[in-house]
């Protein structure tokens, strides 16, 4: 019999590397299918492999990788389970919180970033790959594609992460352009 850590340990595994290959998947569908209604190059596909191959790695990091096995135990024992009574061990809160502020701030399909990094800038190719990774929890959860999230959930957490109304708007325009492609691929059955 596999004990409840063991078990905890290999979910995280799973699901995050499941996670990251569905946002991989994600990024070549758009890059082969939508690069010219997504108006980007050839050095930008480039640049979007190469930055996908590496994401959700900070989730592997000694900061992040402990409090990222209970945030994930968190959320199978809420959504999979059922489990409303269960809760963090003492003190694994502060820690989980303290890994996904430093998740946000080091990876580049987060707009948490911006107000801690001014030289970040939040353009097309950030959101495509935020659509990327919405579109693969969308997938995960069984909920066809990602705009339904997008509104009621993303747009307000992070209305208060821009530095103007202009960079929301060209944002919002960006991942409005990509979740379009998403829709269209998801129709014809490539995502």
């Amino acid at each position: 019999m596999r004990s409840p850590e063991k078990e905890m340990f290999e979910r995280y595994f799973t699901r995050t590397l499941e996670h990251i290959h569905r946002v991989q998947k994600c990024m070549v569908n758009l890059i082969v299918n939508y690069k010219d209604e997504l108006g980007v190059n050839r050095e930008e596909c480039r640049m979007l492999m190469h930055n996908v191959t590496a994401h959700d790695q900070s989730k592997f990091s000694e900061e992040q990788f402990e409090p990222y096995i209970e945030l994930t135990e968190f959320y199978h024992q809420k959504k999979v389970l059922k489990n409303e009574d269960y809760d963090y061990p003492e003190g694994m809160k502060e820690k989980v919180d303290k890994a996904v502020d430093a998740h946000y701030y080091s990876e580049n399909h987060h707009p948490e970033r911006i107000k801690h990094d001014l030289q970040f800038n939040f353009g097309m190719l950030e959101a495509i790959e935020t659509v990327c990774d919405l579109q693969a929890m969308a997938q995960e959860f069984n909920e066809g594609t990602c705009r339904k999230f997008f509104e009621e959930i993303w747009v307000p957490k992070h209305a208060n992460h821009w530095l103007s109304p202009e960079q929301a708007g060209y944002a919002m325009e960006y991942m409005d352009r990509v979740i379009k492609c998403v829709e269209d691929g998801h129709e014809k059955g490539l995502f």
